[in-house]
């Protein structure tokens, strides 16, 4: 199976290209106007990879939490390339990408940082369970978030700041981004489970 799989939510932008889960090229970037630069980026990477739009059996995309404008272009991508056939294109939520990265390790808390003062999370008992079915998430003010994630063996998350709260206890801390590889592990476990999309956008709140 050959995954294309676009991560635009935040300004640390990836594109990665997998057969099953096997990783064949990828490409993270800080970026300034994702708009304009993942094509050129894109076009480089399956130049070398020598692989075109339609080779690909689906395209992996995340479907927020994040910025209105990235998931956005990160949606409108995937469906441009799947043209007429808009069921290879398979949306999932970052969060849970990430959890299922600790699926030997749990349990996980998640967080994405959102607007106001707040934050997005995800408290998963049991993360290798993503692969068959959806998990939840939820969001509250970053005061909150140590109370919220208090059961977790480890915190994981892209933000040192929001890290920095859960120093005194003795979780493991990881900071991370939401990454095109991780969304496309999950993607292919997913498909594999007959376990359906999410293909409509989760914006800011």
């Amino acid at each position: 199976m050959l995954l294309l799989s676009i991560e635009c939510t935040t300004r640390q932008t990836g594109i990665a290209v997998l057969k099953n889960k096997e990783v064949l090229a990828k490409k993270i970037w800080q970026s300034s106007d994702a708009g304009s630069e993942i094509l050129p980026i894109l076009d480089k990477l399956l130049r070398k990879v020598k692989l075109a739009p339609g080779n690909f059996d689906y395209f992996v995309v995340s479907s927020g939490p994040g910025s209105w404008t990235g998931i956005r272009l990160g949606l409108a991508l995937a469906y441009g390339f799947a043209a007429a056939d808009e069921k290879r294109v398979f949306g999932l939520r970052s969060i849970e990408a990430i959890a299922y990265e600790f699926a030997d390790r749990d349990p996980a808390g998640v967080f994405l940082p959102s607007v106001g003062g707040s934050v997005h999370y995800g408290f998963f008992e049991e993360p290798e369970k993503l692969a068959k079915k959806h998990g939840f998430f939820s969001t509250c003010h970053t005061d909150e978030i140590f109370s919220r994630l208090k059961d977790a063996k480890i915190v994981a998350g892209p933000d040192k700041k929001i890290l920095s709260l859960f120093e005194s206890s003795n979780k493991i801390l990881i900071n991370i981004f939401p990454d095109p590889v991780l969304n496309a592990v999950l993607a292919f476990e997913r498909i594999k489970n007959s376990v359906s999309p999410i293909n409509y956008p989760y914006y800011e709140k």
